[in-house]
């Protein structure tokens, strides 16, 4: 039997909206400001960004930055990474972000201190809504915390967190909350091992020190 399709909603609505205000807006209907920065990130992305020098990480950080987005110091920015929204990204000092991966932050994405999101890893915070026919999107932010690694070509669900200290391995699809110092891997991920550190915190806190 086929379902009922005049009571089925034509126009999006939001399930589950986010906290963040600027989300809220994105999804219930754009502003005129919104569109034009959209717009105008989509042209820097695809020629300033994407075809600057590889090593010019400061470049891009300096372009994310004009747009909104809070990036720390000495982070590696690639230039094919991909980031949606740069004014719903935060990003730790000494953190980087790897060749074609995708920041699809329709919600908002922190990015601890010291973390590595390496090449083709997604983020995704948003989504739909499969069990409503209409499909609404759904928006939940991600967080991750400091000194993790999401993998190559690793997947992390809307709404989850990283915590501190986590690897999320290759090719992994994080679906839920990651425990701190964890080691995850599968799909979906499921926890293999804990992360034991070869090196104390406090010899690499040093180190970095003696760097700045």
């Amino acid at each position: 039997m086929m379902p009922n399709v005049e009571n089925v909603p034509t126009s999006s609505t939001v399930a589950n909206p986010p906290s963040q205000d600027a989300a809220q807006r994105l999804v219930s209907g754009a502003p005129l400001s919104w569109r034009v920065r959209r717009l105008l990130w989509s042209i820097l992305e695809n020629t300033l960004y994407r075809y600057s020098f590889h090593t010019w990480s400061g470049w891009r950080a300096f372009l994310l930055r004009c747009f909104g987005a809070k990036i720390g110091t000495r982070c590696t920015i690639r230039r094919t990474s991909r980031v949606y929204y740069p004014w719903l990204l935060e990003m730790g000092d000494l953190s980087g972000i790897g060749d074609d991966v995708t920041v699809y932050n329709i919600g908002r994405i922190v990015i601890g201190e010291r973390c590595t999101i390496s090449q083709e890893a997604y983020l995704c915070a948003g989504t739909h809504d499969y069990t409503q026919l209409s499909m609404p999107l759904k928006i939940a932010p991600i967080s991750i915390g400091a000194d993790t690694w999401i993998c190559a070509r690793a997947f992390v669900y809307p709404g989850v967190t990283i915590g501190e200290g986590a690897v999320v391995a290759a090719c992994a699809v994080a679906t839920r909350d990651v425990p701190a110092w964890t080691v995850v891997a599968g799909n979906p991920a499921r926890a293999i091992q804990s992360r034991n550190l070869n090196q104390p915190m406090a010899l690499l806190e040093d180190a970095q020190d003696a760097q700045e």
